[in-house]
């Protein structure tokens, strides 16, 4: 677990015998400069580098990487906190970050370097934000990855009063596959199914609202987007994440479709949604936003019109201005 604060003040970075060594301290605040996401497929899960804490994150922001979680056999799941001057110690409102990458790659700090702007807003907004990792598809399948999910929310439960965190004004914001994990565990979350959760006693805190930027509704309906499937071996990021292709275990599929658990109690939602995605159709997100309504369900769809999966430009200021508009709104 490593820390780093951003800012004149020297940082302290826990080692993992508990003694303590000192770190580089950004001397600035954000700034301008090129805008990049640039991680590799075959990287493994990383941490921020020096230079995105310097530039793009707020003076004061500590960064706390690498706390482990859960550690199945030998696999340790991690996650990131990244927490803004709080001189008060007051609790603050949580966003829980779930990265994408087909549920088959991607890691905890790729979505940061694709969402700085929004990362930094928040955070400028004194909420926590924190991001999380999960077992890839290559890893687990299906429920497991949502389980891994659940058991960070009811980790950060357990030390919030550690690093001054209100998990009972939490919110989930997701991109693509982790759009469907926010909107899946979200829409279910007063009511989870006995699958998502490894311990029913453990608390998970209240969450306030889900944000889904592009995140995959119905499995099985996703799978109308290919006009040739090879059922019994198929390949797709769906297959994979749940073992079977969905139209061989449709059941299935629908148990891991947010659609399938969306009720009067789930929370807000705001949805974005570019018009011109072939990965992930416009549909699935019409879909959601429709069901929500039609239970009652206070829900936004935001067409991004001539975007297509995972482009830039879902991180333009008027995009987080929607964001931070519903997060203040629920704040309240």
């Amino acid at each position: 677990m490593g820390m780093i604060v951003c800012g004149p003040v020297s940082a302290q970075r826990p080692d993992r015998s508990g003694g303590i060594r000192s770190e580089r301290s950004n001397r600035g605040g954000p700034s301008g400069g090129e805008r990049s996401g640039g991680r590799t497929r075959n990287e493994t899960p990383p941490v921020l580098d020096q230079e995105f804490i310097e530039t793009k994150l707020p003076k004061g922001t500590r960064y706390i990487s690498d706390v482990v979680f859960k550690t199945v056999g030998e696999t340790e799941l991690k996650l990131d906190l990244l927490l803004p001057e709080n001189p008060s110690g007051e609790s603050l409102p949580v966003a829980v970050w779930i990265h994408g990458g087909a549920w088959m790659r991607g890691n905890k700090a790729r979505d940061l370097h694709r969402f700085d702007q929004l990362t930094s807003r928040l955070l400028q907004r004194k909420m926590a934000f924190v991001s999380i990792e999960y077992r890839l598809s290559g890893q687990a399948s299906y429920p497991e990855p949502v389980r891994d999910c659940v058991d960070a929310l009811a980790f950060l439960n357990r030390i919030r009063d550690e690093y001054h965190l209100d998990t009972d004004r939490m919110f989930l914001m997701g991109t693509s596959a982790g759009g469907h994990l926010v909107s899946l565990i979200g829409s279910a979350f007063n009511n989870l199914p006995a699958d998502f959760v490894s311990d029913p006693q453990q608390s998970l805190g209240t969450l306030l609202g889900v944000v889904d930027f592009y995140g995959p509704a119905d499995l099985v309906f996703l799978q109308g987007k290919r006009d040739e499937i090879d059922y019994e071996n198929d390949a797709s990021p769906e297959a994979r994440f749940l073992g079977h292709s969905p139209l061989t275990r449709p059941d299935l599929a629908r148990a891991a479709s947010p659609t399938n658990h969306v009720s009067e109690n789930s929370p807000p939602f705001l949805i974005f949604h570019g018009d011109e995605d072939t990965r992930v159709p416009m549909t699935q997100s019409v879909l959601l936003n429709s069901l929500l309504k039609s239970h009652g369900v206070s829900s936004k769809l935001v067409v991004v019109e001539g975007a297509r999966h995972g482009d830039q430009k879902f991180d333009d200021e008027v995009y987080n201005n929607d964001v931070l508009e519903f997060v203040d709104s629920l704040l309240k």
